[in-house]
């Protein structure tokens, strides 16, 4: 009885398989985190304090140029005025008014002396145009302004307020510039260093 033949022997045995695939921990995230809403609220705060520090200021400027203690009228008769100690007054008078006005201090019974305004300040209001004419110390603050002027001694009107001064009407100027530009430029800087940030940055984590 013969052997029958063996089998060719097959192919050798493969690799054995990959174990399965797990993943290795998350890499944290190297963008920084983006900054918070309240930086948006922040700039967008400066900018309307810039308008309204402008606002406030140019008012403030005008108001103080504009100030008057009281109008009187060139009627003939003395009038009683009460005003700061302080501070030099000026008679304001409409140009080619042919207005003239004497100072009384009522504290002393002694006229005031007055002195031509150097230069020329103008300023308007509701009343119409206004130049300076004389100016003077008030003394007590306790006066009487007699103005005569128009036909017979009558017509027209005089106004007393405190005499500008250029120093400070140009620092108001200034700070009327400044303030305001600098809270703008801020206001801007933080609002778009926060952009950036914002469009750059890593969504913040809810518990921060």
């Amino acid at each position: 009885m013969s052997t029958p033949p063996r089998p060719p022997p097959g192919p050798p045995p493969g690799p054995p398989a990959p174990p399965p695939y797990v993943a290795g921990p998350a890499l944290p995230d190297p963008r920084r985190p983006r900054p918070s809403p309240w930086w948006f609220a922040l700039g967008g705060g400066l900018l309307v304090a810039a308008v309204v520090a402008g606002v406030g200021l140019f008012v403030w400027t005008l108001s103080s140029f504009l100030e008057t203690d009281a109008t009187v009228p060139a009627d003939g008769s003395p009038h009683a005025v009460t005003m700061p100690a302080e501070e030099d007054r000026v008679l304001w008078l409409h140009p080619d008014a042919p207005v003239r006005c004497t100072v009384v201090d009522t504290a002393t019974g002694d006229a005031v002396t007055t002195a031509a305004v150097g230069g020329s300040l103008q300023k308007s209001d509701g009343s119409g145009e206004w130049v300076a004419d004389t100016r003077f110390d008030p003394g007590s603050g306790d006066l009487e302004i007699t103005c005569t002027g128009g036909t017979g001694g009558t017509g027209g009107e005089a106004q007393v307020g405190p005499a500008p001064s250029v120093g400070g009407f140009v620092t108001a100027i200034a700070l009327t510039i400044a303030v305001p530009l600098l809270l703008g430029l801020a206001g801007l800087v933080v609002l778009l260093v926060t952009a950036v940030r914002w469009a750059s940055g890593r969504p913040r984590d809810r518990r921060a």
